[in-house]
C-alpha cells in the first residue's frame, strides 16, 4: 500500500520526552534530556551521505516544493495578511477567506501549511536519524554533533510555526516503521499532542541545538546555517510566545543573541540585494536566482508586485496611516510603492493611486533574500522584556536605537501601557511584510481587539468581527480524513 506522506503524519512522539517543566525560571536545561533513540545501529550511512542529509534539510527548508510556500510566501499570507499590515488582493479565495476570517477546513492555504510543514518535519525526521547512525570516522563527532543540533532547530521552527498557526498539532520525531504496510499505517496515525507538550518538544530541540552547533562567527557571509545566534533568537521567540510568557527567560537569549550583530546604517540596505547575509540578519534564506546552477530562485516577489494581473498582499489602509502618522516615509518608502496600473478594491479605490508590497523588490531574477529574523527583531522584545519588570527607561533606549536608524525621534512613551504599545508600533513598522505582526497580537492578546476595530479607507467599520477559535486554523479536512486520530479545533 503506496501512502503519500506528504498529507499525513509521518513520526512516533516519544512519550518519555512530554514531562512538563515546572513554573520556576529556569533559563537554560541540560540538552542531554532530549536523545534520538536509534533503532537499528546496524546499519551506517557514509560521511558524505550524511553531509548529503544535512544539505538536504536545509534545501527542504527553503526550496521550491515546501520550503518558498511555508516559509516565505505563507508566512506573509499568514503573519501580515490575517492582521492589520495586510488585505488580500488578488483574485484567490484562499487568501480572501483568511483576510476576512473566514477560513475553513477545506481552504487550500491551511492544506498546504500543515502538508509543506510536516513534510520539512519528515526531512529532518529521516535525516536526524541517519545522521546519527552515521559511524564512518570521517565524519567527527563534533561535525556530527553539529548536524544534529541544525537539524532538530529546523524541526523546531517549524513546530514553532505550526503550535502558533493550528495550536495541537501531532509530536513526530523520529521516521515512520517501514517494516510492513500496516507497521507504517500505524505509525503515521498520530494524535495531537497538547500545545504545552509541542512546545517542549520545540525547547528539547533548541536546548540540544545550542550545546552542539556552531557560532556565528564560524560562518562569515552566512546566515542561512544553523548558529548559536540562530537558536538562541529562537529560543527567546519560543519564550515570549508560549503562555505565559517567561520574560526572564527571554531576556536571557535576548541578551546572548544581541552582542553577535548590528544594525545595518542605512535600512534601504536591507533591500537593495547588495548587502546579502549582512551584520543585523540572524537567520535568512538565500536565493541566488534563476539559472544560478543547483541555486534556488525566489518567485514569491512576482506576486507582490508587477502589471498584468491585480497582485496578492495589497497593503492596508491602517498601516499606510500608521507609517504617516509617524512620519516614517524611510521604511514606508521601502515597504510601500503608489503605482497607476488601474487597479481598485474596496479598500483603496483611486486606481491611479494603489499601494504594492515593494520590500522584496526583484520579481523576474529571483535573488531576494527573506529575513526569518532580523536583529530589530530581538532588541524590540529585549525591550518588551525590559517593560514586564517594570524598566521603562532601558526598554526606551531600545526602542530609539531602532527608531534613529530610520531618521525618528525618541519615543514620547514614558510609562509601562505607553511603551508597550509603543513596541508593538514599532514591531510593526519595523518588521511589515516580514511575517511577524499577526503573531505578535497573538501572544499579547491583542488580536481580537485590534482586528475587529479596523476600518477601511473612507473610515466605516469592515466587520470582521474575530471570534476566539479563529485565532487558529482549523485541522485540514484532508488530514481529519486521512487521520482518524485526529479533532477538529474547536469552533470549525
Amino acid at each position: 500500500m503506496k501512502l503519500d506522506l506528504k498529507y499525513i503524519a509521518i513520526a512516533i512522539a516519544s512519550s518519555g520526552l512530554l514531562v512538563l517543566a515546572g513554573c520556576s525560571k529556569v533559563l537554560d536545561k541540560d540538552p542531554k534530556t532530549n536523545v534520538i533513540t536509534v533503532t537499528d545501529t546496524a546499519v551506517s550511512v557514509s560521511a558524505a551521505t550524511a553531509n548529503s542529509l544535512m544539505s538536504g534539510v536545509y534545501t527542504k527548508y527553503k526550496g521550491y516544493d515546501n520550503g518558498l510556500e511555508f516559509n516565505v510566501f505563507d508566512r506573509i499570507t499568514n503573519g501580515d495578511v490575517r492582521s492589520d499590515n495586510c488585505y488580500a488582493g488578488g483574485d484567490n479565495p484562499d487568501n480572501i477567506t483568511i483576510d476576512l476570517f473566514a477560513t475553513n477546513a477545506v481552504n487550500n492555504n491551511v492544506s498546504r501549511d500543515w502538508a509543506d510543514g510536516f513534510a520539512i518535519i519528515a526531512n529532518a525526521n529521516s535525516a536526524i536519524d541517519q545522521i546519527a547512525r552515521c559511524t564512518d570516522p570521517a565524519l567527527s563527532a563534533t561535525r556530527k554533533s553539529q548536524m544534529l543540533g541544525e537539524a532538530r532547530a529546523i524541526r523546531a521552527a517549524v513546530y514553532f510555526d505550526l503550535v502558533r498557526i493550528y495550536g495541537k498539532v501531532p509530536v513526530m520525531l523520529v521516521p515512520p516503521d517501514q517494516s510492513n504496510s500496516e507497521n507504517l499505517i500505524k505509525s503515521t496515525l498520530v494524535a495531537q499532542s497538547s500545545v504545552d507538550s509541542v512546545y517542549l518538544t520545540i525547547l528539547n530541540d533548541l536546548w540540544y541545538a545550542r550545546g552542539t552547533v556552531s557560532n556565528v562567527s564560524d560562518h562569515p557571509g552566512d546566515k542561512f546555517t544553523v548558529t548559536k545566534g540562530i537558536v538562541n533568537a529562537l529560543l527567546a521567540k519560543v519564550y515570549a510566545a508560549k503562555s505565559p510568557a517567561n520574560w526572564d527567560s527571554v531576556a536571557y537569549y535576548c541578551d546572548q543573541t544581541i552582542p553577535g550583530y548590528t544594525l545595518l546604517p542605512d535600512y534601504h540596505q536591507l533591500w537593495d540585494n547588495n548587502h546579502k547575509n549582512n551584520s543585523e540578519a540572524i537567520w535568512e534564506l538565500n536565493y541566488a536566482g534563476y539559472g544560478a546552477g543547483d541555486e534556488i530562485g525566489n518567485w514569491v516577489p512576482s506576486i507582490f508586485i508587477g502589471s498584468g494581473y491585480k497582485k496578492f498582499e495589497t497593503p492596508t489602509n491602517d498601516l499606510v496611516n500608521a507609517f504617516n502618522s509617524e512620519g516614517d516615509t524611510i521604511r514606508r518608502n521601502a515597504s510601500i510603492t503608489f503605482v497607476d496600473y488601474g487597479w481598485s478594491d474596496p479598500y483603496w479605490k483611486d486606481p491611479n493611486n494603489f499601494p504594492i508590497l515593494t520590500k522584496y523588490n526583484d520579481p523576474n531574477s529571483g535573488i531576494n533574500d527573506f529575513y526569518l529574523i532580523r536583529l530589530p527583531d530581538i532588541l524590540l522584545l529585549r525591550a518588551e522584556a525590559y517593560v514586564a519588570k517594570g524598566d521603562v527607561a532601558n526598554a526606551a533606549i531600545l526602542v530609539n536605537k531602532v527608531r534613529s536608524r530610520v531618521g525618528l525621534g525618541a519615543t514620547p512613551a514614558n510609562t509601562a501601557a505607553d511603551m508597550t504599545l509603543a513596541i508593538e508600533k514599532e514591531r510593526r513598522l519595523e518588521l511589515a511584510f516580514e511575517g511577524h505582526r499577526w503573531f505578535d497580537l497573538l501572544r499579547t492578546g491583542r488580536a481580537i481587539p485590534v482586528m475587529n476595530a479596523q476600518k477601511d479607507g473612507a473610515g466605516a467599520p469592515i466587520n470582521y468581527n474575530v471570534q476566539a477559535y479563529e485565532l487558529l486554523y482549523p485541522i485540514p479536512q484532508t488530514q481529519l480524513d486521512l487521520n482518524p486520530l485526529l479533532q477538529q479545533n474547536t469552533g470549525y
